[in-house]
């Protein structure tokens, strides 16, 4: 046999290799199939049966709130609203609605910013959502950490978080370990709109 021979034959072997390895690895790709859809789905439960590369399920705003530049004469005018957000849910409907309660404001750069008014500190975590209240002058306030900037804080006693609103909502005391959630606002003429929150509420 001379070597042109003995390279087809390596070649025929070679295939009919891979094409048993590709039969006995079948059922192996299969049982995968079978037991990775399920387990998807239980850690993302509004997925479809195999439809593993459905888009994310992101909160979208159910309607928009508008405010007028009127609305806002001077700055730290804090304005409160209610937003109500569309979250995609394992139900007949597919969908629930919550509100989301929420501060728009003029700050000190003439920035028309949108927080939300829940706490996010880890001590509401049992679903009791505790409410911001907004200051201009902490020093009224003996109980919240002071600053000269305006603030939102928790009247909750166990909490007493206080977020700085001229530089972003930072922590700047209490029990919270993560700023405010911001909340995404456009503009459209003399109309401003809260559209929706810009990351994910954490509870």
């Amino acid at each position: 046999m001379n070597f042109k021979e003995q390279y087809a034959e390596a070649g025929a072997l070679l295939t009919r290799r891979t094409i048993l390895k590709l039969i006995a690895g079948a059922p192996l790709v299969a049982t995968f199939g079978f037991v990775a859809s399920p387990l998807l789905r239980y850690l993302k439960p509004t997925m479809k049966p195999g439809n593993f590369f459905q888009s994310a399920d992101l909160p979208k705003a159910d309607q928009s709130v508008r405010f007028h530049r009127l609305d806002f004469p001077q700055s730290w005018t804090c304005v409160p609203f209610l937003l109500p957000i569309r979250y995609v849910v394992f139900n007949p409907e597919g969908q629930e609605t919550r509100e989301t309660h929420g501060f728009i404001l003029v700050n000190a750069k003439n920035e028309i910013v949108a927080y939300s008014r829940i706490c996010p500190a880890p001590c509401h975590a049992d679903g009791q959502h505790q409410l911001l209240n907004f200051s201009m002058d902490t020093a009224e306030i003996d109980c919240i950490a002071q600053s000269k900037s305006p603030v939102l804080y928790c009247p909750c006693a166990c909490c007493l978080s206080t977020f700085d609103l001229n530089d972003h909502g930072r922590v700047i005391g209490g029990a919270a370990k993560r700023p405010l959630r911001r909340i995404d606002v456009t503009r459209e003429g003399d109309y401003f709109i809260v559209t929706g929150p810009v990351e994910p509420e954490i509870i």
